[in-house]
């Protein structure tokens, strides 16, 4: 279990320094239960622990979740524009970490 919360704060830390400027920031009504990047975490962690994310969620982060604050259709499509993006921008960062290495 520790581990578990260990790998999700260096996965979350890194998704969020990565996608810093894509953080939705809600004005109007009550903040939502789960960040989308929290989510987007979920689903690194769901693939590299071949673990559901909804079981990630309860563990992680509230046991009291329902699917229904992970599994909307808009909020599905966002978080996977997310996704596609961080993986663009860790796909460039390791391009130019080997340029620059000259590996």
């Amino acid at each position: 279990m520790n581990y578990l919360n260990s790998l999700y704060q260096q996965v979350l830390l890194s998704i969020s320094v990565v996608l810093s400027d894509c953080e939705k920031q809600v004005k109007v009504g009550r903040p939502p239960k789960v960040s989308d990047l929290q989510i987007a975490c979920l689903y690194v962690m769901s693939y590299i622990t071949n673990t559901p994310v909804f079981n990630l969620a309860k563990i992680l982060i509230d046991p009291s979740i329902q699917s229904y604050h992970l599994f909307r259709k808009y909020r599905t499509a966002r978080v996977y524009k997310l996704l596609e993006l961080y993986r663009r921008r860790i796909n460039l960062i390791i391009l130019i970490l080997s340029i620059l290495l000259g590996k």
